[in-house]
């Protein structure tokens, strides 16, 4: 535990209406590091003549972290719930500044060199993420399974998830206009915070822009807050729950299609492909394969709809046109059409067995017949069900 024993100059602080810029720093047992962090922000507010504040959000030190912050002069906030976004939430909204920088208070990052930042957001950015992998990755500061696998496949996915041009979507050093992002009411307590800030912002179109930063190697002696396996699966699943469209709704229109349109060819014939005959059991699949995307679809507009009615994420044209269309009588009418259609197909089933005397029946035609009797019946069902549950989640 590093704590400054020497006499601290405590410098005078702007008054409120004057603060440009917040600098935030999430700190839980950060002692080791923490007083070069706060003196590396204060020589850069100081050297370039930014009126602002240095935050140490702390959620709850017991290494005299808490001391080292008082001792030099930041302004100390107290956040309760544990996690990494929940420090950032608290000291995010308890920031003074028009602007916030956000970043580590494990001297990874320089924050004697945020004019970059200050820069983007004063030309009209609203979120100005650092790139690391421009800016430059000391060796030994980010482990290999995150520098080659983790935060490559992440910022991938959500680059092309979520349309974004964005490269490092995890670098921790990054600035905002704090009333911006206040507006976008995050809430993910832990290391997903990040993923969420971005995702968020690109969704209800700010202005993001970035700037290559660089990673130096922590100095700190104790092991990182951040567990690999356990975060990214965190990062991962934000990433897919927040686009229904290809977590369900891509992949339900493709399973239904294929299946769909084996059920309509094998319902009536069979189709050799070389030695390859495609007959009753390939059917039974295809069904299968259209049940499945028919739910995947409900899915998928369940989830649209939920995320727009709780402001997680704006709505767009296609929900308004389908707001606009959709009513759950005519999602009842169409569902109970379909189980209509199926109840008499397995109706045709019955008589035909029982022309047969109740005996034996050829198993292909039966099956040509039952399978998509009983698919018809099922989609109808689930389609009737799923029109209540939108007018739950969506009344009008």
């Amino acid at each position: 535990m590093i704590i400054p024993t020497a006499p601290v100059d405590v410098p005078h602080q702007p008054a409120i209406d004057d603060i440009e810029l917040s600098i935030v720093m999430p700190c839980l047992n950060e002692a080791e590091t923490l007083a070069l962090c706060i003196r590396k922000a204060r020589t850069f507010l100081d050297s370039s003549g930014i009126a602002g504040e240095i935050i140490v959000a702390d959620n709850g030190s017991t290494d005299g972290s808490r001391q080292i912050a008082n001792a030099m002069g930041a302004r100390l906030v107290g956040v309760e719930a544990r996690g990494y976004g929940a420090a950032l939430i608290g000291g995010i909204a308890a920031a003074r500044g028009r602007y916030v920088i956000m970043g580590d208070a494990d001297d990874s990052y320089d924050f004697s060199a945020l004019m970059p930042f200050v820069d983007a957001l004063r030309a009209g950015g609203e979120l100005v993420m650092g790139d690391r992998f421009r800016g430059g990755i000391a060796k030994g500061a980010m482990p290999l399974l995150h520098r080659y696998l983790g935060n490559p496949v992440l910022s991938f996915l959500g680059r092309h998830l979520f349309d974004s041009s964005v490269g490092d979507f995890h670098c921790g050093l990054r600035g905002f206009c704090r009333d911006k992002v206040l507006a976008l009411n995050l809430a993910s307590p832990g290391m997903e915070f990040a993923s969420e800030m971005v995702v968020k912002a690109v969704l209800n179109r700010l202005d993001v822009r970035q700037v290559p930063t660089t990673l130096s190697l922590d100095g700190r002696s104790r092991a990182p807050h951040l567990r690999t396996w356990r975060d990214g699966w965190r990062h991962l699943r934000f990433l897919l729950t927040h686009a229904p469209r290809h977590l369900f709704l891509y992949p339900g229109i493709a399973l239904g299609a294929v299946g769909g349109i084996g059920v309509a060819v094998l319902s009536t014939t069979s189709v050799e492909l070389g030695r390859v005959e495609l007959s009753g059991t390939t059917l039974l699949f295809c069904a299968l394969a259209a049940f499945l995307g028919s739910q995947l679809i409900g899915f998928g507009a369940v989830a649209r709809l939920y995320g727009v009615a709780s402001k997680l994420w704006p709505t767009s044209a296609g929900v308004e046109r389908f707001r606009r269309h959709f009513t759950v009588e005519r999602g009842c009418l169409l569902g109970g059409g379909l189980f209509v259609t199926g109840l008499a197909g397995l109706g045709g089933a019955v008589a035909m067995w029982m022309g047969n005397g109740f005996g034996p029946m050829e198993p292909v035609a039966m099956l040509r017949l039952t399978i998509p009797a009983m698919l018809a019946t099922l989609i109808g069902l689930q389609t009737v069900f799923t029109s209540f549950l939108i007018g739950l989640i969506d009344p009008r």
